[in-house]
């Protein structure tokens, strides 16, 4: 119960800022803050991509992962009932209109699977041993990873607040799932590719 109101508290939190602000600076800064505070508890994943991987990788089980996903989804969607409480209205990221198909779903694979080999390598790291400033590389890891997608595939790189954020606005506007199988499939594809690119650089 504990990883999963973990999970769920930092999904909410992690959700809030995107949806708030839209500002990888901001969101970077929330995820350091998180990350330490999470860390010893669930590692802090906050994301289906990065518990998808850990899974692959062994350093959870798959009740364990069916409990990760169950709770970052369930804090996406409060946390974007949150945003649209404060801001009144909903969040849909959306890639941006010039962004053709391809170079939206190559941008999510890329980013999801840069970012999901940073995360495996600084928390779980081969010695076991993870770096002092574990929160502080994720957090500004995954600032970088957002700030270079956000003009081409919007406010993405996280299946969970994709999906709660369209789930929202569809129940406000009858519309936003049209690129939820994209925010969806490709950064787990990119977290398995991930997954297996951790296990190479670990093998002896």
């Amino acid at each position: 119960m504990k990883k999963l109101f973990t999970e769920s508290f930092g999904t909410f939190f992690f959700t809030v800022a995107v949806g708030v602000t839209v500002d990888p600076i901001a969101v970077g800064f929330i995820l350091i803050v998180l990350t330490y505070l999470a860390a010893d508890i669930s590692v802090a994943h906050f994301n289906p991509a990065v518990s998808l991987a850990a899974w692959i990788r062994n350093k959870i089980n798959l009740s364990e992962l069916a409990l990760y996903l169950s709770g970052q989804v369930a804090g996406a969607i409060l946390g974007g009932l949150f945003v649209w409480w404060i801001s009144t209205t909903t969040f849909l990221p959306q890639p941006e209109p010039a962004t053709r198909t391809f170079q939206f779903i190559a941008t999510e694979l890329l980013f999801s699977f840069l970012f999901v080999l940073l995360f495996l390598q600084i928390m779980y790291p081969p010695s076991g041993k993870r770096n002092p400033v574990f929160g502080f590389l994720i957090g500004t890891g995954f600032a970088g990873c957002y700030l270079v997608s956000l003009n081409i595939s919007g406010a993405g790189l996280n299946p969970a607040m994709n999906s709660g954020f369209a789930i929202l606005e569809y129940i406000n506007s009858g519309y936003g799932l049209q690129d939820l199988p994209i925010y969806v499939l490709t950064p787990a594809i990119g977290a398995i590719a991930a997954a297996y690119a951790h296990r190479w650089i670990s093998s002896d």
